[in-house]
């Protein structure tokens, strides 16, 4: 019985971030062969995905009333959307259009050594030994991904990694915002209004009508993934797999995002990836089995919605 659950924690786990990666490579593809771009994506993934979460919260009567007797709390529901969700997601597909989807996917993962460093200047916390050899782990594995060890140049665009290296800083913000906010409300109701608060803001500045794709059965198909598997169901999958297995077996699994991403992009999108970026992959993704291991902050990561 035990073992029954494990089992389905992990599955859910495994296939969670597996759709996140998944859903990286087929943005990917939609930069590439029509006209959207980062705002436009995000904006459709956030107000498609927050309405879908809200249709599931009603079905399934999560409380979604409370927290706007709070108005304290709807202040820090916009700090997390404006500077946590919102940012998580831009700077990701911003680095994803600006390189491709395995380069964005693994940069990102250095949300938890951001995480670890805010708590040193912030709280004179020092690194713990875990800590520590994550955070060399992982300026070692991007210098060798966008250098190839040579530091005088970049193997990838300077935008690539300035958007690469937000996209981390803003999956630490998105993971450290909302914390208090998940100690009195159910995740759902935090990520559900956090969600479709994005969303109308992106389309306030760029409206999904602005952009005329083909509505091919193919793309529709791509718009849909990233919306339903990418977003809606990687998160509920998320969540459910924390019923049956502790956060930080949840946050080893998260590897299977970046690898997924990669796999794909290497395999059917023609990213070539060359020794280095592999051992600079690697040494970023191994810093989410040593903060895990270690019980380092990552800890944390599991408690909320943690979107690329």
């Amino acid at each position: 019985m035990q073992f029954s659950r494990e089992f389905k924690g992990i599955f859910l786990a495994s296939i969670s971030a597996t759709f996140w990666g998944i859903s990286g490579a087929v943005a990917q593809t939609l930069f590439d062969t029509t006209d959207i771009n980062s705002i436009w994506l995000t904006g459709i993934r956030m107000l498609g995905a927050g309405i879908a979460l809200l249709l599931v919260s009603l079905v399934t009567h999560v409380d979604l009333w409370s927290i706007w007797r709070q108005p304290r709390d709807l202040l820090q529901i916009g700090a997390y959307t404006l500077l946590g969700l919102m940012p998580v997601q831009f700077t990701y597909f911003l680095a994803v259009e600006a390189s491709n989807a395995a380069t964005g996917t693994i940069l990102q993962f250095m949300g938890p050594v951001f995480i670890a460093l805010w708590m040193l200047v912030a709280h004179r916390q020092l690194p713990t030994r875990a800590e520590g050899l994550a955070i060399v782990c992982a300026l070692l594995g991007s210098f060798l991904l966008v250098t190839h060890g040579n530091p005088s140049t970049l193997v990838i665009s300077v935008w690539a990694l300035i958007w690469g290296l937000l996209s981390g800083v803003s999956s630490a913000t998105n993971t450290l915002l909302p914390t208090k906010l998940l100690t009195k409300y159910d995740p759902m109701t935090v990520n559900t209004w956090s969600m479709l608060l994005g969303g109308i803001l992106f389309n306030m500045v760029q409206p999904f009508w602005s952009i005329h794709i083909p509505l091919t059965l193919l793309n529709i198909s791509k718009l849909s993934f990233v919306v339903l598997f990418g977003t809606l169901l990687a998160f509920l999958f998320f969540l459910q797999s924390l019923q049956y297995i502790r956060p930080t077996v949840v946050s080893l699994l998260d590897a299977f995002e970046p690898l997924s991403a990669t796999i794909i992009a290497v395999a059917l999108l023609g990213v070539s990836f060359g020794w280095l970026d592999i051992i600079g992959s690697i040494l970023i993704i191994s810093t989410v089995f040593i903060l895990a291991v270690g019980q380092g902050p990552n800890d944390r990561t599991a408690e909320n919605f943690k979107q690329p």
